[in-house]
């Protein structure tokens, strides 16, 4: 799972998933987080089109840019604000749809759709499939145990992390974008603020989760400790939380939602890096990454929502592998309070600079 079940990660994994070694004609260096993919379907790439893959893992978007620098990847998984960011300083090529084979635009999900066009159409805004092929999207929000949390409090929204009710059973996600998001939401501000005076209010939201109940500041570790009833209520991605309700113990009941007051829609992409040495392949493998029996698969492997409309709608139906988690797996667009991350380097420093405190306090 992304953001998600780096479990086996903390340092930088490699996997070499073909012991014979090609030249770069016929091998493909894939950088990716986690277990963020299906490696059967690896095995199937390489024996179709006799090639090899090097499939290299990260553990953070930020480890992934710092490496793309210096080393040559033919194809890198990214997260929207990471793709931008790639994008503003020439790290990646356009994307050309027209080498995309069976697969076009309009057969992505609508409210992936709806929100892409409009992070196009903001002020400064970033046309994310220039520079993307969608891989998986979701949102944030929370994870609650229904055995442990009284269902009128879940109508507080963000706010119910600061219900004394729950002290010492409230976990925070461990991510300064994420966190922050919870509370600049809550307080009606964007996401994307960069305003100083709004992020300081921001943080003395966040600052009270700690001081009124006590809040542990938990990351991978969520997707097993949800499941096994450790923590009542927890700020969690979607598919992270579909994981954990598929692998919860008999005495818990978890629930998501995401707050009326709108939260972070990501979307993770598959980019070309400008030191590509096998473009060709790289298309190729994006296009049998894009065929539905592929994207289905791939999908159940991870838990999270394909971008891909006929999988994403047959994936819910009864039967189907999500049939259960159908209110989560399908994620809607609440336009005009759900956002997309964008790039902004100072507004990162000064957040990182107050989680550092924050977690120090």
């Amino acid at each position: 799972m992304k953001k998600i079940s780096i479990l086996l990660l903390g340092v930088l994994m490699v996997f070499i998933l073909n012991s014979c070694q090609g030249s770069s004609g016929n091998s493909l260096n894939i950088y990716n987080v986690g277990e963020y993919l299906d490696l059967d379907l690896i095995d199937e790439f390489e024996r179709e089109y006799n090639v090899s893959v090097n499939y290299t893992t990260f553990d953070s978007n930020e480890t992934a840019i710092t490496k793309m620098q210096s080393d040559s990847y033919d194809l890198v998984v990214l997260s929207d604000y990471a793709v931008e960011q790639a994008s503003v300083n020439n790290m990646i090529e356009p994307i050309d749809w027209s080498r995309v084979e069976g697969f076009n635009q309009n057969m992505i999900v609508d409210s992936l759709k709806g929100i892409l066009a409009d992070l196009k159409e903001e002020e400064n805004g970033f046309d994310f499939l220039s520079y993307s092929v969608p891989y998986f999207f979701g949102k944030v929000g929370i994870c609650y145990d229904k055995n442990k949390v009284d269902e009128e409090d879940v109508l507080d929204g963000y706010e119910i992390l600061h219900n004394k009710k729950y002290e010492g059973q409230v976990a925070y996600y461990d991510s300064s974008r994420d966190g922050f998001m919870a509370a600049y939401k809550e307080l009606g501000y964007s996401m994307n603020s960069s305003s100083l005076e709004e992020t300081e209010e921001a943080f003395n939201w966040i600052k009270e989760i700690r001081k009124t109940v006590n809040c542990a500041f938990k990351t991978d570790e969520l997707l097993s400790e949800m499941p096994d009833g450790k923590y009542a209520i927890s700020l969690m991605y979607s598919g992270d939380a579909i994981y954990s309700m598929m692998e919860e113990n008999d005495d818990v009941d978890l629930d998501f939602y995401v707050p009326e007051c709108g939260s972070n829609f990501f979307c993770d992409g598959m980019v070309i890096p400008s030191s590509a040495k096998n473009e060709d392949l790289a298309y190729k493998f994006i296009s049998f990454m894009l065929r539905p029996e592929n994207a289905k698969a791939n999908s159940i492997y991870v838990g999270y929502s394909s971008p891909i409309a006929s999988v994403y709608e047959e994936l819910v139906m009864p039967g189907e592998e999500f049939a259960d988690y159908k209110d989560y797996y399908i994620v809607n667009y609440n336009k005009g309070y759900d956002e997309i991350y964008r790039y902004n380097p100072q507004m990162t420093v000064i957040l990182n600079d107050y989680w550092i405190k924050l977690k120090l306090s």
